[in-house]
């Protein structure tokens, strides 16, 4: 079948998908080029998970994608399908995971008469994305092959196809050469390392595909190791060097502030909150491609793969650190949250509600919204990984702890997924609840239910709309959840709470916490500062 009709085209791209390694499509399809595109995948054996939104949609796939190393893959309609899935486009650039989004568009053959839905997608959605164009009949196959491995090609993010079989369409761009070691800059990073005798690793987001070859690099180094939010579970923190999170904020500045050389592995700078680079250390970064490096000051920058970087760089490291102090570190940040005023009876704090549901829920996979809640969850939830803690690191988008959990699920069938999120994330995302229902996916959804956007209110100052700027009416979630096909359960203590989590071990389960808002003061204080 040519590709110059909508079936044959649908065909090609299938095809291209299957040969590129695509195994699932997420999306909301909007008529018949959707639809076909779905029915090709399926006769090639590529599912398709419905969605309520595009946004969720996106974040599913590009979830999916970041645990099974393929091209996570979604599917919208024309006009408001594109616009819909912006947030999803972005979200998966910024937070370094890979998409392919496939769009229908008005055909160039009647665009000149057709307004209706007319929008420039490719145009619209070039910012958000690597690369936009247009899948038309010249290369089909090739072109959508090409397309959605750009999507894993490093930095990993979105890619998006106008689907249009009425013009030839565009070629994305071609792989560049892997990147060649500079021999001087290797003798200098190794010089700098041999020096130090108080070294602290940093890992970022750009390690997990490698996590590994970083793993066994840094197995058995005696110095202090700090990762970020997103690559939370790349390096076991039963480990004694493991210190805790780097932030760019207040948390890890003692630990810096001590050490004579900074080792940045991955680490991207997209992932700190904006503020100054606080360390006097000299830095050595080391990354899969050429990466900014401005906000870490003037470092040294090495790229190439990390299985051959790393033990080459790390060679002669040499630390002279006490024992025991990336481990100190860490444990008097739990000291410091943990210094908080218990709660009073019958209530339950975000403290009280991270550290009953990791020890209730053992290591599970976790999936975290942005929000006040995460300042609680990300220091206090134990893993060993090696799979990820799953956060919007980069982009910061609420919304996203349902639909990544979807993902997830999906990507780790037989394991229990934890979804935890503000009660403001999760009802960007609510409509999701669904289709956790009708996939009967192992995710505990866990909601710090105190009916406001905390995290914005504890920024709020004078003249600046008060409380009905960011407080909402009570929402009862364990009821809506029923009503999706989800259990639902309040909680308002802890003895509440374990009960639930260990009474329903297995399926879709909402619990709906009312917490005490009063220590998430405390809380930022402790890991961003004043």
């Amino acid at each position: 079948m040519e590709p110059t009709t909508t079936r044959g085209l649908a065909a090609a791209l299938a095809d291209g998908l299957l040969a590129a390694g695509v195994r699932r499509i997420f999306g909301v399809p909007g008529g018949g080029p959707n639809l076909d595109v779905i029915g090709a995948a399926a006769e090639r054996g590529i599912g398709f998970v419905l969605t309520h939104g595009e946004t969720a949609a996106c974040i599913a796939a590009s979830t999916y994608g970041r645990l099974t190393g393929t091209p996570g893959t979604a599917l919208v309609t024309r006009g408001p399908g594109l616009t819909s899935a912006a947030n999803g486009l972005a979200q998966a650039t910024l937070d370094r995971a890979p998409l392919l989004l496939v769009s229908d568009t008005v055909p160039a053959s009647t665009a000149d008469r057709t307004a209706h839905q007319r929008l420039d997608q490719v145009a619209a959605a070039a910012p958000l994305t690597k690369w936009s164009g247009t899948l038309g009949y010249g290369g089909a196959a090739a072109v959508a092959e090409a397309a959605a491995r750009l999507t894993l090609r490093s930095p990993a993010g979105a890619v998006h196809l106008a689907f249009d079989p009425t013009t030839a369409g565009d070629l994305p761009p071609e792989p560049t050469a892997p990147p060649v070691v500079d021999p001087e800059h290797m003798t200098d990073a190794r010089s700098l390392v041999a020096a130090a005798r108080r070294p602290v690793v940093l890992v970022g987001v750009d390690a997990i595909p490698d996590g590994a070859a970083v793993r066994r690099a840094l197995a058995g180094l005696e110095c202090p190791v700090l990762v970020t939010y997103a690559a939370k579970g790349v390096v076991p923190e039963s480990w004694p060097t493991f210190a805790g999170l780097f932030t760019g904020a207040a948390v890890e500045q003692p630990l810096l502030a001590e050490a004579d050389l900074v080792v940045g592995i991955g680490l991207d700078t997209v992932e700190a909150i904006p503020g100054p680079w606080s360390a006097r250390a000299a830095v050595v970064l080391v990354h899969s491609h050429p990466a900014a490096t401005a906000y870490f000051g003037d470092p040294l920058l090495l790229v190439g793969p990390y299985t051959t970087l790393l033990p080459a760089v790390l060679e002669d490291v040499a630390p002279d650190w006490p024992p025991g102090a990336g481990r100190r570190i860490h444990d008097s940040v739990f000291d410091r949250l943990g210094a908080h005023p218990p709660a009073g009876p019958g209530t339950l704090t975000p403290l009280d509600l991270v550290r009953t549901t990791r020890a209730a829920l053992g290591d599970v996979l976790l999936t975290v919204d942005a929000g006040a809640h995460m300042l609680a969850t990300m220091p206090l939830w134990a893993t060993d990984g090696p799979d990820p803690v799953l956060i919007s690191n980069g982009l910061s988008t609420m919304g996203f702890a349902l639909p990544a959990a979807i993902g997830v699920a999906l990507a780790r069938p037989g394991r229990r997924v934890a979804c935890l999120t503000g009660d403001g994330g999760l009802g960007m995302a609510i409509s999701e609840i669904e289709t956790l229902a009708r996939l009967a996916l192992d995710v505990t959804i866990i909601v710090f239910n105190d009916a406001a956007l905390t995290l914005i209110a504890l920024k709020q100052r004078d003249a600046q709309g008060g409380t009905p700027a960011v407080t909402y009416a009570p929402t009862d979630f364990a009821a809506v959840a029923g009503a999706m096909g989800v259990p639902g359960v309040v909680a308002g203590n802890v003895d509440e709470l374990r009960r639930t989590l260990e009474s329903v071990p297995h399926g879709p389960l909402l619990v709906d916490a009312r917490i005490d808002p009063g220590p998430y003061l405390h809380i930022i204080d402790t890991i961003r500062g004043r």
